[in-house]
Formats: C-alpha cells, structure tokens, sequence
C-alpha cells in the first residue's frame, strides 16, 4: 500500500448509510415524530400559538397537529388576528390548546 487511506466504493445512485447507535431523537430534529413529541410536551403546560411552537423548532405546525389528532390526541384550535414575532400582523393566527391524550399513555 502506498500509506494513503482508501475510501469505500459507492455505486452511482446509491446512498451508503450512516448507521447511528440510538434511534432518539435530539432537540434539534425536525422529523416529524420529534416535532409531534415537542408540540405535545409543550401543550402539557398550557396552550401554544403557532409561534411558540415554531421557537421550538416545529414546522409546518398545523401538518403536526393533524398527525397527533390523527393518533388520538384531542387538540383545539382557536383563531384570531394578532401580530407573530415577525411583526407583522396574520389573520387567521393558530392557538393550540391539548384537551386530551390518547388511552393507554403518550409519547
């Protein structure tokens, strides 16, 4: 060998995994099953604007609260015209309020 270092052959097209030892989820992922685990943690303590929620990093919120609804999570959604942390002012702005959780235990 010639001391330099070889690196694996990848056919073209094909995706060489990245194998990881914990299928968990850090505070940063933006799967939609973190984001979905992120929501109902912060709807436990009170209700959340879709702004609150995106300073959580979850997006598409409303995507995320169809998928939760969908699972058995009984979440209320009341609209209102307001300003967001843009500043500027949305109608039709989202407050999520969790009434209740799937039997059998959550997330």
């Amino acid at each position: 060998m010639d001391g330099q270092k070889k690196t694996p052959q990848v056919a073209a097209g094909e995706v060489q995994k990245n194998k990881q030892s914990s299928p968990k989820f850090t505070d940063i992922s933006t799967t939609a099953e973190a984001q979905q685990l992120r929501i109902v943690a912060a709807l436990r303590s009170g209700p959340k604007t879709t702004d609150d929620l995106r300073a959580l990093g979850c997006y598409q919120v409303s995507a995320r609260v169809f998928g939760l609804r969908a699972l058995g999570y009984n979440i209320i959604t009341d609209l209102f015209d307001g300003y967001a942390a843009d500043g500027f002012s949305h109608t039709r702005m989202a407050r999520y309020t969790l009434v209740g959780e799937p039997e059998g235990g959550a997330k």
